[in-house]
């Protein structure tokens, strides 16, 4: 079994020696450079047999840690599970909640895609070249407790939600007969929100999928034209979007409609 934190700890044999080693090889230079300012050209031969020295020494340092690092296989480790194993159990120590199964995950709000071919991992758009699971997650919860101490006016994202639900409406009484307040898919609604590229890039489908978290938390609330919202929840829809409630339950929002 592949374990990236025993073979960290490994390695960090081989990594102080380099960091020895090159330490000894500066000091040399330092010495040089102080001679050469004070005009001491007797002390250099000394200091260039030294500094060979040191620098074999170094070379040969860097060639033990580069064989050693070369033994772990990363591709491997990805590839047969070890990786999403140690991933998962990251999660549990961390009470990070994850949903999914190999290669992709959901860590609500993050989507996370392991690649064995490439020996990276994609975290929404993110491409990580890291094969640590602990710094994965690590991450992924240092930004879950950014995004829970971030303001969110319940009011004025319900208001642009509205706004982007009453264009679609507008657009589907085009085709066949809509009720003003009819249920729609708010998957559908992310790209009234987003007009542009750029705005999605700006505003990603986590961000939105994590205001709507925020916002079902806020039912009830009543907007400015005096409407009220209405989510429906539905687990194996095909546009759901899945979310935590404030409890930390998974919920699969599906339609939202506003009504007075």
């Amino acid at each position: 079994m592949l374990d990236y934190e025993q073979f960290l700890t490994d390695v960090q044999t081989y990594a102080k020696e380099v960091k020895e080693k090159t330490d000894a090889q500066s000091r040399a230079v330092k010495k040089m450079q102080n001679c050469l300012a004070g005009g001491d050209l007797s002390a250099l031969p000394k200091l260039y047999a030294a500094m060979r020295d040191a620098a074999r020494d170094r070379e040969g340092a860097l060639d033990r840690m580069e064989a050693f690092t070369s033994t772990f296989d990363g591709r491997e480790y990805m590839a047969n599970g070890d990786f999403a194993a140690q991933m998962l159990e990251c999660c549990s120590q961390l009470e990070v909640d994850v949903h999914g199964s190999f290669p992709v995950y959901e860590m609500f709000p993050c989507r996370v895609t392991i690649n064995p071919e490439t020996q990276d991992v994609m975290v929404n758009r993110k491409r990580l070249s890291c094969l640590r699971p602990s710094k994965i997650v690590g991450d992924i919860k240092k930004e879950q407790s950014m995004l829970a101490k971030e303001k969110f006016n319940a009011s004025a994202f319900a208001k642009e939600l509205a706004g982007a639900y009453d264009l679609a409406i507008l657009k589907a009484a085009k085709k066949k007969s809509c009720a003003p307040d009819a249920p729609l898919y708010v998957l559908d609604l992310y790209a009234y929100l987003t007009p542009m590229r750029r705005y999605k890039k700006e505003y990603t489908m986590n961000n939105y999928a994590y205001d709507l978290a925020r916002l079902y938390a806020e039912e009830g609330l009543m907007l400015d034209d005096k409407r009220m919202f209405r989510f429906d929840t539905v687990r194996d829809a095909k546009k759901a979007i899945r979310i935590l409630d404030r409890n930390g339950s998974e919920q699969y929002i599906t339609t939202i409609r506003f009504f007075e």
